[in-house]
């Protein structure tokens, strides 16, 4: 196990765990019917169910809503940018198509939200 990580709670773990490996390019490490551990640079997020007596009725098939005002955001790299975006949005996500107004203007970052709503901001690795 790595040293650094986080763990997302999710009403779907598979669906929000193939949401990170495949919009964001993070790596399977392991996992259950209950998490998933990722990695990314050494970093491991860890996707873990939400127990179904604590999820009551929420429907896990409701579209998401983009939860800017978390306590938390995760930063990460991705190797395409126009990818990334493409394949979040097959998913359920979305990445923004501009850096946010606040962001100078050479800014190579986009904010964007998982399947589940939460947000991340990437950054296009450079050579």
């Amino acid at each position: 196990m790595s040293e650094v990580s986080a763990v997302l709670f999710a009403r779907d773990h598979a669906k929000v765990a193939r949401f990170y490996r495949e919009a964001i390019g993070l790596v399977y490490i392991a996992g259950d019917d209950d998490h998933s551990v990722l990695n990314c640079s050494g970093f491991e997020l860890i996707i873990h169910q939400i127990p179904k007596h604590v999820l009551g009725e929420c429907n896990p098939d409701s579209a998401p809503t983009r939860r800017e005002h978390g306590r938390i955001r995760l930063n990460l790299p991705v190797d395409n940018m126009d990818v990334a975006r493409s394949i979040a949005a097959q998913l359920g996500g979305q990445v923004d198509d501009a850096p946010p107004g606040w962001a100078p203007k050479n800014a190579n970052f986009y904010l964007g939200y998982d399947s589940e709503g939460n947000v991340f901001k990437l950054s296009e690795r450079t050579s």
